[in-house]
């Protein structure tokens, strides 16, 4: 086999451009006809495709004929064009926010919306929204958009405001001209559409809890071949993240103290989440009585398990209620690259920023940690990539937290001795990937010191 690739590297060396041309063009043709005649091969990508198509379909769900009363979609109508939002020589759509009765103040937001009960119309539509089977939430304010021609578009984002609970729906309702919403991952390359839904007139599309922490969205300019005046309003039905439940006659005569004292108080919390390296660290020692600590971590886990046990705290309504997230800590990658051979660690640079971004959508404002990979036992059936995978990923991790502009805290030298994994932290036998009692100190250590230190650390920031 040798022999053969350094006579192939010779001939190579040998033959001009042309001649290389056409042996890439009859390699080219070998493989489609390898592909013809086995088509499992090609079947598997596209079967792969498919699998990654149907995870994006749980986060979006659509429904056509949300309301049977033609006479209520008439007042709605009315009322909708009453609020003077049609612009048809506008470049960009035009919105109005609206909100229940009762409460002004909001987390990242100062400001009093337009009260939904003077508007008879949508308030009753909030009340069908929130009574449908898809939402099952009890979503209280609104945004309506008014697209006033087919030039009118939006462009790719994600509803991920802070002033946004993350933990409930996000409900569209589409009156008028249908248009096409395109959801594409994050960190999707060429921005590549997953899902489509048309917002067909009297429909309702849902996009669920964690949707914006994975895929953005955006409306494309619609069909010119219809014509110029194509007007559509859609109606955004969200929840906003309270803070205070202050009546809007006496909100005005509140010093920003008094609505602060009148918060319920939620406690300051550093959550840990991840794999074994985590779970192993008991969140009341890392507390030392002063800084509650929660971990939810599990052994075993990887990126998409990390996010799930995520979406499942958020998802229990007290968590949300009693805890106030200030700091969240990963641990993730090991179990990822455990298997990993040649196909290398940048095939998940796409889960780190989704997951990113889904602990940024959850709890804005936090401070955020990845612990990089600590070294690896090195065994005979893996030694050819084990080194490797552990380097790649921890520079994956570390371009991750420099693009997101969040903190890393590098274990990867705290488990050396010299440039060697260090065997007294480990236990006996070298092969255990996980610290004896020594290391856990050490790295319990760690986090107690990031947990705790007020000071700012410019090398763990990037």
């Amino acid at each position: 086999m040798s022999n053969y690739l350094s006579n192939f590297n010779d001939l190579l060396k040998q033959t001009t451009l042309d001649e290389k041309r056409v042996m890439l063009d009859a390699l080219l043709k070998n493989i489609r006809m390898s592909q013809e005649s086995c088509p499992e091969t090609s079947q598997t990508s596209r079967s792969s495709d498919s699998k990654n198509l149907l995870s994006y379909e749980k986060y979006v769900s659509s429904s056509k004929d949300i309301i049977k009363d033609k006479k209520f979609i008439l007042e709605l109508h009315k009322e909708l064009d009453a609020l003077n939002l049609y612009a048809p020589q506008a470049n960009k759509p035009k919105s109005i926010w609206f909100s229940c009765d009762g409460d002004c103040t909001y987390e990242g937001k100062n400001y009093a919306p337009n009260k939904i009960n003077d508007y008879p119309a949508l308030l009753k539509l909030l009340n069908i929204v929130n009574e449908n089977e898809l939402v099952d939430g009890n979503l209280d304010c609104c945004n309506v958009i008014c697209y006033s021609n087919n030039k009118n578009t939006l462009r790719l984002h994600a509803d991920n405001e802070p002033y946004l609970d993350a933990a409930y729906p996000i409900a569209t309702y589409s009156i008028g001209v249908p248009r096409k919403v395109e959801f594409v991952p994050f960190g999707s390359k060429h921005d590549r559409v997953v899902k489509t839904v048309v917002a067909d007139d009297n429909s309702l599309y849902v996009m669920r809890p964690g949707c914006q922490a994975v895929l953005q969205h955006r409306v494309p300019r619609g069909n010119s071949a219809d014509g110029d005046d194509q007007v559509r309003y859609s109606i955004s039905f969200r929840k906003f993240r309270k803070t205070a439940n202050v009546s809007p006659d006496t909100c005005s005569l509140l010093s920003q103290d008094d609505v602060s004292s009148s918060r319920p108080k939620k406690t300051k919390t550093s959550l840990l989440i991840g794999d074994s390296f985590l779970a192993r660290l008991d969140p009341e020692r890392l507390s030392k009585g002063k800084k509650h600590v929660i971990n939810i971590a599990k052994g075993g886990a990887k990126i998409p398990d990390v996010v799930k046990s995520m979406e499942d705290f958020c998802g229990d309504a007290d968590n949300m209620d009693k805890f106030s997230i200030d700091q969240v800590y990963v641990s993730v990658g090991t179990n990822d690259i455990r298997n990993l051979r040649f196909e290398g660690v940048k095939k998940f640079k796409g889960d780190l920023f989704r997951l990113v971004r889904s602990i940024k959508s959850y709890f804005p404002g936090a401070k955020i940690f990845f612990q990089s990979l600590i070294p690896l036992p090195i065994t005979q059936s893996n030694f050819r990539y084990t080194a490797k995978n552990v380097m790649d990923f921890n520079s994956l991790i570390l371009h991750v937290c420099h693009h997101e502009h969040i903190y890393i805290i590098n274990a990867f030298h705290l488990f050396l001795k010299g440039n060697l994994r260090n065997p007294r932290l480990f236990p006996l036998g070298f092969h255990d990937v996980h610290p004896n009692r020594k290391g856990l100190g050490i790295l319990a250590k760690e986090y107690i010191n990031r947990i705790h230190s007020k000071l700012f650390d410019p090398f763990s920031f990037n």
